[in-house]
């Protein structure tokens, strides 16, 4: 069996034999004619194992702290415990590769076609897509499990598998480490501009091996490209294995990732039915790269699986995949509050908790954009009521003494978000204005150049945020060819919307159009003879 993304529900007993539909098989005294239909038949197979073992669903029950500090019960899965929630009809295990659709930015993707990996292999926990691409994994996990037992005699230091942790995980330091003198470890921070502030700080590590990781961590990390630590690997890695606290700040390809990830999947090999390690990224596509980065190091490290909880995608498939005996959890902020709010993800099993660059994106003073006046001192009074920051409206209304004491709070750093209209959108240099967010999009994009470009003036760097609905949906094309370019990760709402691809046809049509009026070499006799033609049948 493997175990569907979707939300599913258990079937009657009854329903059984009519939900499943047999392959046909042929008879058995006749031979298999080709390679494809020895794989249609492995797959019928698979097919049949999948139908007698989806009769039960495993049910888990955890508690999750209320507002008031409560302890409420949350059900993961079955549907005995859930019976008020609606049913939803099962859907039909999709057989074959061709049937399914192809991936969106960010889903999870089939190790063997790249189609949509709407299903989980129980036996290798592998994305997979279709019974088709299940049965052609699984004998390719065995051939390179029969390849490698032949090359772990030629290299037994990177095959060979060593126990993973039935223990509890203690980091020591090495004997190569421990025998160094003090002066050599200050000169080796010196050297390396590394700095530490702390009380008993542990030394950095010279070599991965100093770790003591399990042999198969060993050797994910030499095939990433991991030859030796950075130099914030060195020293933040001996921190977070023992579970210390920790505020690193390093350049950005420094390999802090790397540095935070290794403690997390030391820390998630232990034994836990609930997730152990959480980490929060700012934005969805740092998200996306950080889970890519993780199953990278985690790739062949048993019960090792992720949740990648962002918006901007479908929500039932994450919430599904939460109740697959996770062990790691990527998330934005925004997506995983919403899934607490429905008391869908049980954080109570959480031993370890990273935070990867939220302080970095908001920046203050923040310049906010909304399309009336009202709106503007209403979302002003939300931002202080909920957030404590100092924010301020700005629009035509105000006098002119205000407005200018606005500004002056502005430059001089009293107000942190500014709400404005279209007021401040043009001909100011606001260059301590690092972050703005476009709440209403304007209805041109003219104005949302000028408005987005408020942000990082004068030459410095600067980030744009811009909310979108179908109030502009006849801008979607063009925020597209404005945004792609800068290597952004547009939402597949907004790419797949019919909206934008409708706007991309009629421009294809104007552009070809304005081809065939324009007069060349080739076309020249062509056009002569057209309006010969008009001519004389006037």
């Amino acid at each position: 069996m493997f175990i569907p993304r979707s939300l599913k529900v258990k079937r009657d007993a009854s329903d059984d034999d009519k939900s499943c539909v047999a392959k046909k098989l042929k008879p058995q005294g006749e031979k298999l004619s080709s390679e494809e239909d020895r794989e249609i038949l492995n797959v019928a197979l698979v097919e049949e194992e999948t139908s007698a073992a989806s009769a039960g669903q495993i049910t888990e029950l955890g508690s999750l702290p209320d507002s008031d500090g409560h302890f409420a019960s949350v059900c993961l899965g079955g549907t005995e415990q859930c019976a008020e929630d609606s049913c939803v009809e099962e859907e039909p295990v999709k057989s074959f590769a061709k049937t399914q659709r192809w991936a969106e930015p960010g889903e999870p993707v089939c190790v063997v076609c790249g189609r949509y990996g709407e299903y989980i292999c129980d036996k290798t926990d592998a994305d997979v897509c279709s019974l088709e691409c299940k049965a052609k994994h699984l004998l390719q996990v065995t051939d390179n499990e029969e390849k490698g037992k032949l090359d772990s005699l030629q290299k037994p230091n990177c095959e060979l598998e060593s126990p993973l942790l039935d223990a509890f995980y203690t980091y020591q330091e090495h004997s190569f480490i421990l025998n160094l003198q003090d002066d050599q470890i200050e000169n080796l921070k010196l050297q390396l501009g590394i700095s530490v502030q702390g009380q008993k700080v542990p030394r950095p590590i010279i070599d991965f091996e100093h770790c003591g990781f399990p042999d198969i961590l060993n050797c994910n990390l030499k095939k990433s490209g991991y030859e030796v630590p950075t130099p914030i690997q060195m020293q933040m890695i001996p921190i977070g294995l023992l579970g210390r606290d920790i505020v690193c700040s390093a350049d950005t390809g420094s390999g802090k990732t790397a540095a935070f990830l290794l403690p997390v999947i030391i820390r998630a090999l232990e034994k836990n039915r609930t997730p152990s390690a959480l980490i929060l990224a700012p934005t969805r596509e740092l998200a996306i790269q950080i889970e890519r980065q993780a199953k990278e190091l985690m790739c062949g490290l048993p019960n090792m699986r992720t949740v990648l909880l962002v918006g901007g995608l479908p929500l039932p498939p994450q919430l599904y995949r939460l109740k697959q005996n996770v062990k790691v959890i990527i998330a934005t902020p925004g997506r995983l509050l919403e899934i607490m709010k429905q008391s869908s993800v049980e954080l109570s099993g959480i031993k370890i908790v990273v935070i990867d660059e939220d302080e970095k994106l908001f920046k203050p003073p923040v310049l906010v954009f909304v399309d009336c006046k009202l709106g503007a001192d209403l979302l002003s009074d939300a931002v202080h009521k909920i957030t404590g920051l100092r924010s301020i409206s700005m629009h035509s209304d105000k006098s002119q003494m205000e407005r200018t004491s606005i500004l002056q709070g502005l430059f001089q750093g009293e107000y942190e978000v500014v709400v404005s209209t279209g007021v401040l959108g043009r001909g100011l240099d606001l260059i301590n204005v690092t972050l703005v967010v476009n709440f209403d999009m304007p209805s041109s994009m003219d104005e949302y150049v000028h408005q987005v470009g408020r942000a990082g003036r004068l030459g410095h760097n600067g980030t744009a945020i811009t909310f979108i609905n179908n109030n502009t949906k006849k801008l979607f094309w063009d925020i597209v060819k404005r945004v792609k370019p800068t290597g952004s990760i547009l939402p597949p709402q907004l790419l797949n919307s019919p909206y934008l691809h409708d706007q991309k046809r009629k421009e294809q049509q104007r552009v070809n159009q304005g081809q065939n009026t324009l007069v060349t070499g080739d076309n020249l006799m062509d056009i002569i003879k057209k309006h010969d033609k008009s001519h004389s049948q006037k």
